[in-house]
This record gives C-alpha cells, structure tokens and sequence, in this order.
C-alpha cells in the first residue's frame, strides 16, 4: 500500500456530484434499495476486514503514526466516504483500522455516536490533522474523551456547522474554544454533559461584542451540570436568549422561566447574581435587543413601501393611455382606460389606508406581530422550536415566540386547564408536539384537538391509554402526522370475554389512515423481573393492524412490549384479504427499512415471514422475544444471506 504523503485533492464537477447525489436520492425515494451504488458499498462492508484494511492492520496501523495516507479510499467521493461511514457505524460493523483510513480530507460529515467507543485521543489527533474541512462533527457518547482532548480537536476545526458533543466531558473551557475558534457554528449540542455548569455556557459569547457573535441557530443544553441554584439557570437562560439573536431552536435548562423574566422585564431578582458572575446587565441586554430589532423592522417597512411605490408606479404607467392613438376607435378602449385608472386609484388609497393603519398600531388588526410588538416596547424572539417548557410558562411563551412550530413540554393535572387555551395560539401553525403528561389520554384530548389537524410529529410521554376509544379518537384528530411515538404504562382492562373475530375485522375497515405516516413507535413499560409482558388488551391488535395497514409510507417501526399478540398481527397484515379493496394503493411494510418488536409475542412463523418479505427491510430487532432461540436466529440469518441486500437481525 503507498503511504505517507498527501495525496493532491481529487477534483469532482460540481455538476456532476449534485447529478450523481440527486440520481441517488430518486432511487432511495423510490424504493429501490439495490441501486448499484448501494451494491458496491455493500460489498466494501462486508470485504472491509478480509481486503481493504488487512494489510494496514497487519503491517503499518500500530508500527507507524501517518499524518496522511494514500489507500483505497482517498479517491472516493467525499459523499460517498460518509456514507460507507455510515454503513460501517449503523451495523456496528466499524473497526479501529477502518477508520483510520476513511478519515480522509474530503470528508466534511463524520458522526462517530454508534461507534464512541473507538474514538481514542489518537484518533481524535488523526480527525484534526487530516479532517480540516469538517462541516458537522457528531462525537456524542464518548464519555473517555477529556476536555483536554476535545479542545485541542475542535482548534484544528475552524468550518464547522454542527457539533454534538451530547454526553461528553465537555465543560466551559471546550465551549471557550467553540466561541472563539468555531466562528460559522450554527448547531450546538452540549446536553447531558455534566462536567458542564450552566455558567460554563457564557462562554460562547465571549466576547460580548455584538458583531462577533456566534450565528447559533440550535442550541440545546439540557440536563447538564449541576448549578449553584434556579437563580443560576434563569440568568444564564435570559442572557443567552437575550445574545443569541438568530437562535430558532433551544433546550435549555430554567427556559420556561426565563421566558417569564423577559415578558414580565423583572430582571431584579437576578441582578444580584449577574454582578457576582460578572455577567452585563439584562436589562440593558433588553434594550438593546429591542434597538435591534426596531432598526430592522425599519429597514423592513422601508423597503416594503419601496416595493409598493415601485409597484404602484409600474401600475400607473401601465395604465395611461397611449400617445397617438386614433379617435375614430370605439370608445369601448377608453372606457377600459378609465375603469384601469379608477382600479389603480383604488389601490394608491388602499395603500395610504394601509400606511395610516400601521401608524396607530393601536387600533389595526392587519399589521404584521413584529411592527405591532416594537411599537408596544415589547420583544419578539425568532424561536420556531422550544423544549422543557411547563404550561405556567405558555402565556410568556406565546407573547415572545409567535412563529413557534414545534413545543416539548411537561404538564400536571393542576394545569391542564390552561393547555388547550394556549395551544390555541399555534392553532394552524404548531407542527410537533411533545408532551410530557402522567395522566389519561382523555384527559389530553381537547388540547391536542385545538392543534391536531396540522401536526406532523406527536410523542406523548407517560400517558396511559384506558381504552380503544381514546386511541381511535386520537388517530382521528392527528390525520397528517408522520411521526408518532407513545410510551406508556400496561392499562388494566378487563377482556375476559371470547373476542367476535367477525365484528372486529369488519371493524378495521372503519379505522383512520394515516397515510402519511413514516416512524411509528409504541412502547409499553414492562418489568423486567418479568420474562414477558401480561397480555392483557387483546384488542389492541385490530388498532396496530389498521394502523399499519393504513400507513404504506412506513420506514421504521418499533414497537416493545406490547399486550396483545403480535403474531396475529402480521399474519392477517400479510394476508391478500386483509389488504384495502382499492387496487391502486401502496401494499403495506413495502418502504419499511427498521422494524423492532423487542420483547412481543413472535413466533418463528411470523419473523421468517418478516425475513423473506420483498421490502427494503434492513434491520430486525427480535431482542426479548420469548418465543425465539438461538437456533431460529441462525436459521433466520441462512436465509438473509440469500437476499440481494444485507439484513441485520438484533437477538438477545
């Protein structure tokens, strides 16, 4: 293998790549998993430890330290390099010696989280010196790696993006380095580290000279280390929601109430502490933002009317009459002169009344939020997605974040009066929600109405679901999602009677459709002194059924413990005469790529039918499941190996 020097950059069109990656995402959108591409990606994985990294393993990896290296990969394309990382990582397929040669410099995308145990301070050393031209860095999970180590890696990364550093060693030396090197960083993510405090967060905006902020636009922080009190949380919250201007997403610890610090303006309960840290002063940060953002709604409206003056010049012109034009015409052509005049006259004391409506703000309905708050000396904040907000905070909230589409929030049962009253501010607007409620799906019900028919994503988080009705009725509200996830507890119900298979198949076919459904995941707690989970809503299966039946669009599904059969399930989905009557719709499981049924009732019959069905499966978790041995696994992979993509089946 040559080595040892670096290699001249191998020049790709421009034309041609975008070509290429366009071709290559029509074949993905169309299910075609076997494209060529794809092929020839399989065949380095599976040939990776045999051929391609053999020699380097054997003969040079622990000998020698390179700063480059010139192997079989340093001519790839940098889209596909990533996407043989990608691979390599998702199948836990990664090796120490692979990755050292697919750190090449035209990769601008590395994320190391499923393979965080390989990265070693050496590797972190090779990623700096060989990775320059990184864009987005994901190291989340590498729990080993040192400040030390993770700040003299990102001072070699000046280009990037996006960093994940979830779950590190991270502290505010490392976010001292991020501020002062990473310059274009518009995506941050520090959550779960707990060597870090919230104070240690200032350090991104240092220093505090306006012009030399970071461009955040995603900053989550959350579950980090532990501050000296709420006063600490609070503070840092407002001053990085008061510095960070184009931040359009945030978790951040203590952010419900620093949205009420900034709506009220109550910034003494903090001052005391600001001082201590020598933090500037929130009020004036306040006024200084409200400067800010009076100048651009002035340079907004400004150019807005010289639109509309250049428009209604363009009008007028548009509408005189022209010269020489003969008399003896019928007089039919001046009328509609005429009548375009009285139209562009029209429009000129339209447009006055529209000017002299947004100067008394006070009385005018069709102004826009942003001119109507500055006028009323009260801040708008661009965040389109918050997290870890309570329903005490929602009024705050809705006054500073008018533009919001996606919420994550927790709710008790004092306050779930108030839920449905504030999410009617996003009515057509709001697109995700989280919510975070450990009371009865009824209960919840009117609030997800008020938001329902425009919501893509829904996860609902410790809701206990007591019957069929409540689960139909919530399919029912949310008509467009594409993203639903529920966890929840075992219900109690009593179905000791013999089920009337005939009702309920008839049934089915009243069932919604989500048909824009694309992740499906519906969790159980179970304990787990238990071998298997109590089976005791049985007619859970004809809602599964309809559901996944009715959601062509399917690419991953997890479903864990779940109390009824899953067998019966899968077997009546597959079945010719389970499927809708109209010919021309999508089958169903035919885009499905993941698909967990960790800890269910699945027989050898069912996962060898999963096995051998002509979708682009790619990975079968059958983890917990009773019903399977060892002996089946094998059988199951004999027959993958028969398949013209790979399939990773997952069994504990």
């Amino acid at each position: 293998m040559p080595l040892f020097r670096r290699p001249e950059a191998c020049l790709v069109k421009k034309g041609a790549k975008t070509k290429r990656k366009s071709q290559q995402g029509k074949r993905e959108n169309d299910g075609d998993c076997s494209s060529l591409i794809r092929l020839c990606l399989w065949s380095l994985v599976e040939n990776m430890k045999d051929v391609w990294t053999k020699d380097y393993a054997k003969m040079y990896m622990d000998q020698y330290s390179f700063r480059y290296i010139i192997g079989p990969f340093n001519i790839l394309p940098g889209h596909l390099v990533e996407e043989l990382l990608f691979l390599l990582s998702s199948h836990r397929l990664m090796t120490r010696p692979a990755l050292h040669l697919l750190l090449v410099p035209q990769v601008k995308s590395l994320s190391l989280s499923a393979c965080s145990s390989l990265v070693t301070p050496h590797i972190c050393q090779l990623i700096g010196i060989r990775c320059q031209a990184l864009l987005s860095l994901d190291l989340s999970g590498a729990q080993h790696l040192s400040a030390l180590v993770l700040s003299e890696l990102l001072g070699h990364l000046t280009r990037l993006h996006s960093l994940c550093l979830a779950g590190t060693q991270c502290d505010g030396s490392v976010l001292q380095i991020v501020g002062s090197n990473c310059r274009e960083l518009r995506q941050l993510d520090v959550s779960g580290c707990y060597q870090l405090t919230p104070i240690g967060l200032l350090s991104l905006v240092h220093p505090p000279a306006s012009h030399t902020r970071l461009p955040l636009r995603s900053l989550v922080a959350s579950d980090i280390g532990f501050a000296k009190g709420d006063d600490e949380r609070v503070a840092v919250a407002v001053f990085l929601l008061l510095t960070l201007p184009c931040l359009v997403k945030t978790a951040l610890d203590g952010l419900g109430d620093a949205f009420d610090v900034i709506e009220s303006q109550d910034f003494a309960d903090l001052e005391a502490f600001c001082s201590l840290n020598g933090m500037p002063n929130l009020k004036e940060l306040w006024d200084e933002r409200i400067q800010i953002q009076g100048k651009l709604t002035e340079e907004k409206e400004t150019k807005n009317e010289g639109l509309l003056d250049e428009g209604m010049e363009r009008w007028l012109s548009e509408s005189e009459e022209p010269d020489g034009d003969d008399e003896s015409e019928n007089g039919s052509e001046h009328e509609e002169a005429d009548g375009g005049k009285v139209k562009v006259q029209e429009k000129i004391l339209l447009h006055c009344d529209r000017q002299e409506e947004v100067k008394d703000i006070g009385r005018t309905e069709g102004q826009t939020r942003y001119a109507k708050s500055v006028l009323q000396d009260h801040l708008t904040l661009p965040l389109r997605e918050a997290q870890g907000i309570s329903c005490r905070n929602m009024r705050a909230l809705g006054r500073l974040c008018p533009d919001l589409c996606a919420l994550s929030l927790d709710c008790d049962n004092s306050e779930l009066g108030q839920l449905a009253v504030a999410l009617e501010r996003w009515t057509h607007e709001l697109l995700s929600l989280s919510l975070h409620f450990a009371g009865i799906l009824t209960e919840i019900l009117p609030a997800i109405q008020t938001v329902g028919a425009t919501l893509h994503h829904l996860h609902l988080e410790g809701v206990k679901i007591s019957d069929d009705a409540s689960f139909l009725q919530l399919l029912c509200l949310c008509t467009k999602l594409r993203t639903l996830a529920i966890h929840t507890e075992s219900p109690i119900l009593n179905e000791d009677e013999e089920e009337d298979e005939e009702d309920e198949e008839q049934g089915i076919q009243a069932l919604p459709c989500l048909s824009q459904l694309r992740f499906l995941s519906v969790k159980f707690f179970i304990d787990h002194s238990k071998k298997k989970p109590l089976m005791c809503w049985r007619s859970l299966k004809w809602v599964l059924l309809g559901l996944l039946r009715g959601s062509p669009l399917l690419e991953k599904v997890t479903l864990f413990a779940i109390p009824c059969s899953i067998n019966s399930v899968f077997q009546m989905l597959l079945e010719t005469h389970h499927l809708p009557p109209a010919t021309d719709r999508i089958p169903p499981l035919c885009q499905l790529r993941y698909l967990s049924l960790a800890y269910c009732d699945v027989s050898m019959e069912t996962a060898t039918r999963l096995v051998t069905l002509d979708s682009c499966l790619s990975t079968l978790d059958l983890s917990g499941c009773w019903a399977v041995s060892a002996d089946i696994i094998e059988q199951l992979q004999w027959n993958t190996s028969r398949r013209k993509h790979s399939l990773k089946i997952v069994w504990t």
